[in-house]
Formats: structure tokens, C-alpha cells, sequence
């Protein structure tokens, strides 16, 4: 199937570049060869011919004009390449064409002026050497079909014609031998051809999904640390915002307290009393959220700090639970909790690990049914760490969903309802708590069969401390 050209633009550009090399190398050699040739064919010499030098030496001159045009053409050519013009591999094909047709045609002068019409082994050598250049233009110049033929035709065309017109049998072969020559490397060159221009495009391909991937990973990093610098801000925000949610719901809750127990004096209609106990209880509710939201900010943001403490376990969990076992019993729920004595003494937060148990057993109480059955469990692992875990018979969390529970606002169930409301802060709240301690905290769940939920705080401290009795 023929050739054709192909569609980049870049491939030409290619093509034509190295066409120019391959032109430039011939016009640095070819001085130097003419010589040589000339030489051994003139009667100067008298090996391979006894041709007049004269004659010799015109097609020494021809070579070396040409070759000089071509240095000339060549620089003009470098000066347009690097000006970065897109156009000049267009301009400059058919005039680089045009220069290797020129090269070709001045040594097809060679078997004419070379040529001694007695000496067989003459018209051999001259044979030879008219192959010879065919072979470096097949080398030099097989990247683009064109340039090679236009390199080789006039030179094999004159050398064909050179043979062919004396009418000797050995003259005949030798001309017999031009066009069986030329269809060989012909289809050598247009294999050769097809080839690199197959694999300049895919050079091209390469670079451009490699650019395109450098480009799309800038971009991705550019969008990331916009990302990154916007989440610190928010976090940062929110962390700075604390002082100013709860200074005005603390003195809400203050005042319908006031209101609620009527400390000075009746409130009129009983409603009113009414209604004081709902904005209390909404603004508890209400402040409950802001302080969880507050400090996961602060953990993302970094601000949050801990002061850790020898404590009794026993008693900070009991205490936590107080609240949380009144609103498990009006579901008629059992809550019950364990402590081995392993575990008795911690070295850690009070106030975070009653935030973390309290945030774990809500959960609980609030996702699992009426009568369901809530344990809370305190020991040491097998590594020696304080382990607590919070264990229920409610739905159970699928599988999938497991491993984003611990992310701020993520829920099991994204519906809201206002009997299970949440905002999904209470798991991201604990694992920031833990890992605050060096801890770590995971869930452990099959639906329809309860969840699981443990966490982890070393213990190391409380070996290196005394114990401390409250």
C-alpha cells in the first residue's frame, strides 16, 4: 500500500532536520571522495582509467560548487530554524528536496567524466562507486522517501544511461544491474521509511501523554494546596469561633433556667414555663453540637490539647454513664459496664475519655432498639493496653460503610429523622481524642447483629508513674 504523508506537523519538521544533516554530511564529504576518484581514474594516476585530468578535474569542480551551494543553502536553512517559525519545514522540503536532486545530478556526472571508454574494470569501479553512494543515501536519507529519491534517480539514472549506450555485454550487465538495484533499495527505503515515521509518532504520543501528565499533576497539586489552604481556613475559623457561639447559648440557657424554675418570682401562665424548659433543653442540645463541632476543628486544625492525668477508671466511666443510663432506661434499654482491675488506673485525659465514652454509648442507646442490651467494657489487651470497648444488638453498620464512619458528618444512615438525628461528629471526635492520646480506634459491626466499637490508649505511663488515689 503506498505511503502516505503523515498528519503531524512534527513529523515533517523531523524529517526535514534530518534531511538537512544528511545533506550537510554529504557536502563535507563529497570534496575530499571527488578528489580521490578523480585521482585514481585520471591518467595522472592510471589504476582504474586514463582519463584526461582535465576532465578529471571538472567534475572535482562541479562537486566542489555544489557542495559549496549547499553549505550556503544549509546556513539559510539553520538561521530559519531557529527563528521557530512553524512554517519552515513546509517552506523548506521542496528546497532542501530540490538541493539533494542538484547533489545527485553532479555526481551522475561521474560516469561520464570518469568513464574510459577502453577499461572494462574502469566502468566496474565507477558501477561500484555510483552503488556505494546509493547505500549512504539509503542510510542517511531513508527517513523520507522523497528526499531519497531524490537523491538517487538522477544519479542512477544517468549512470543507467551511461552504461547502457555503448551496447558492450559487460557495459549491458552493469546497466541491466541499475534498475534490479533501484527497486531493491527502493522498497528498502519506503520499509525503512514507514518505520521511523511510526516511531517519531509514537516518540510524540509519549511525549505529549507525558506533558499531558505533568500538566494534569501540576494542576492536581495546585488544586489540592487550594484545597488544603481553604480547610485551614475553615478549620481555623470554626476553632477561633468557639469563644463567640458560646458565650450568647450560655447565657440563653441561663436565663430560661431563671425563667423555667421561676427564681424571680411567677412567670404568669404556665406555658411560659413551658416553653422556657423547651429553649432550654434546645439550647443544651444545640450547645452539645457546637462543643463536638469545636473540637473537631480544633483537632484538625491542631489546637487541641489534652492534660493527662492518673485516674480511676472505674469511677471517670460510672460518672460519664450517670446521664446516659437515665436516657437508656427510658428506652427500657439494659446498660451495664466492666472494669478488670488490669485496667483500674489510666494515665490519660479525664474529660476526653469521658467525652469519648459518652459520644460511643449515645450512640448506642440512640441506634439501638427498644430492650436492647448495651455493654460497656474496660481491661487490658494482649499488648498491655487500655482497652474500651461499647457493644450493642442494635442494626449493625454494613460493611461497606465501616471504614468512613470515622469522618466528620459521616452517619451509617444518611436520612434524617428526628428520633435518631446526628450530625456524624461523635466517631471522628473519639478517633481524634484517641490519637491524641498515641491511641487508635476502629469498629467492629455485622448488621442485623450489633456493633462494636473499641478504642485503644496506651497504658505505658501508668508503669513508669506512681499510683495516685483521688
Amino acid at each position: 500500500m503506498p505511503h502516505r504523508a503523515p498528519v503531524d506537523s512534527r513529523i515533517l519538521k523531523v524529517q526535514v532536520e534530518r534531511a538537512a544533516q544528511a545533506i550537510s554530511g554529504a557536502a563535507a564529504a563529497s570534496p575530499l571522495w571527488v578528489v580521490f576518484f578523480a585521482f585514481i581514474c585520471s591518467e595522472a594516476m592510471g589504476i582504474l582509467g586514463r582519463v584526461p585530468v582535465a576532465t578529471a578535474a571538472a567534475l572535482v569542480i562541479v562537486i566542489i560548487a555544489t557542495s559549496a551551494l549547499t553549505k550556503l543553502v544549509l546556513r539559510a536553512f539553520y538561521r530559519s530554524a531557529e527563528g521557530a517559525d512553524p512554517t519552515a519545514a513546509a517552506r523548506w522540503r521542496p528546497r532542501l528536496l530540490a538541493i539533494g536532486i542538484l547533489f545527485s545530478a553532479a555526481w551522475g556526472l561521474a560516469p561520464w567524466l570518469l568513464w574510459d571508454d577502453v577499461n572494462n574494470t574502469n566502468h566496474v569501479f565507477i558501477e561500484l562507486m555510483c552503488l556505494a553512494i546509493v547505500a549512504r543515501f539509503l542510510v542517511n536519507r531513508a527517513n523520507h522517501l522523497p528526499f531519497f529519491l531524490g537523491s538517487f534517480l538522477p544519479m542512477a539514472g544517468m549512470l543507467f544511461v551511461r552504461c547502457a549506450i555503448d551496447f558492450q555485454p559487460s557495459d549491458l550487465v552493469l546497466a541491466a544491474l541499475v534498475p534490479l538495484y533501484a527497486v531493491q533499495v527502493f522498497f528498502d527505503c519506503r520499509h525503512i521509511s514507514v518505520r521511523w515515521d511510526q516511531e517519531s509518532l509514537m516518540r510524540f504520543s509519549h511525549e505529549d501523554m507525558s506533558r499531558e501528565l505533568e500538566e494534569a499533576r501540576d494542576e492536581a497539586l495546585i488544586k489540592r494546596a487550594e484545597a488544603e489552604t481553604a480547610n485551614a481556613s475553615k478549620t481555623a475559623f470554626v476553632a477561633n469561633m468557639s469563644h463567640e457561639l458560646r458565650t450568647p447559648l450560655n447565657a440563653i440557657l441561663g436565663f430560661s433556667e431563671i425563667i423555667a424554675r421561676e427564681c424571680l418570682g411567677p412567670v404568669g401562665s404556665p406555658r411560659y414555663k413551658e416553653y422556657a424548659g423547651d429553649i432550654h433543653n434546645s439550647g443544651s442540645h444545640l450547645l452539645s453540637l457546637i462543643n463536638d463541632l469545636l473540637d473537631v476543628a480544633k483537632i484538625e486544625a491542631g489546637h487541641m490539647e489534652i492534660e493527662p492525668h492518673m485516674i480511676e477508671t472505674a469511677r471517670t466511666l460510672e460518672s460519664a454513664l450517670k446521664f446516659l443510663a437515665v436516657k437508656a432506661r427510658e428506652r427500657s434499654q439494659t446498660l451495664s459496664i466492666t472494669v478488670d482491675p488490669a485496667a483500674g488506673i489510666l494515665y490519660a485525659d479525664e474529660r476526653a475519655l469521658k467525652q469519648m465514652l459518652i459520644n460511643l454509648v449515645s450512640n448506642s442507646v440512640k441506634f439501638s432498639p427498644v430492650a436492647a442490651t448495651i455493654e460497656v467494657a474496660a481491661r487490658r489487651n494482649a499488648a498491655g493496653e487500655f482497652q474500651l470497648s461499647v457493644a450493642d444488638n442494635g442494626p449493625g453498620i454494613p460493611k461497606e460503610k465501616i471504614d468512613r464512619m470515622f469522618k466528620p458528618f459521616s452517619r451509617a444512615d444518611n436520612r434524617y429523622d428526628s428520633e435518631n438525628s446526628g450530625t456524624g461528629l461523635g466517631l471522628a471526635l473519639v478517633r481524634g481524642l484517641a490519637e491524641l492520646h498515641g491511641g487508635r480506634a476502629w469498629i467492629e459491626s455485622e448488621e442485623s447483629k450489633g456493633t462494636c466499637v473499641f478504642v485503644v490508649l496506651p497504658m505505658s505511663a501508668v508503669e513508669e508513674r506512681p499510683m495516685l488515689r483521688a
